[in-house]
């Protein structure tokens, strides 16, 4: 497992709850950390199967243009993004931090950060796999009979199971 990392991104950016700041703006840095697995894109030397940074760079940027009252709603809207992007991430650290807030007195910086592990174990095979949203591993096989989702839920205490354990129930 590997980190994949983009430090230090600068955004000018309209994040704040006080009117000045979303009139006037601020200055932001972003850090982004992934963990995944480089063994396939380093045999292959293939961008394509990695975590491109220019994409994480985009993502980013995208998302402070949107002005947003919480830093702890830029930094979840980055991760949203990410997971929609790059379906091979074991974790991701976002952690967004607006220097100089404005707080009546000198401030180096203030910031938030969210870190999430998406490595599970699957409770049927004991196999890991990715799981970026715990309760959507039912809506992924909605060929899966009523019945037999029901069932697993009950013997799995509600735990998702992998796509592959999932496929056989699903047939």
């Amino acid at each position: 497992m590997a980190l994949i990392a983009l430090e230090g991104m600068h955004f000018q950016a309209f994040h704040g709850v006080h009117p000045a700041e979303q009139t006037l703006g601020g200055e932001f840095v972003v850090d982004v950390v992934v963990r995944a697995g480089i063994a396939k894109s380093a045999a292959t030397d293939n961008v394509a199967l990695t975590i491109n940074y220019e994409t994480v760079f985009q993502i980013c940027q995208l998302e402070m243009q949107k002005p947003k009252r919480l830093l702890e709603s830029v930094v979840m809207g980055i991760i949203e993004r990410m997971k929609h992007q790059f379906a091979e991430m074991y974790g991701l650290k976002v952690r967004v931090r607006k220097l100089n807030p404005p707080m009546g007195g000198k401030i180096a910086e203030s910031w938030v950060e969210e870190e999430l592990e998406f490595l599970s174990d699957c409770p049927r095979c004991k196999r890991k796999f990715i799981l970026y949203n715990p309760g959507d591993c039912w809506a992924r096989f909605p060929n899966l009979h009523p019945a037999t989702r029901e069932t697993l839920e009950r013997q799995f205490g509600g735990r998702c199971l992998c796509d592959d354990c999932l496929r056989f129930y699903a047939g």
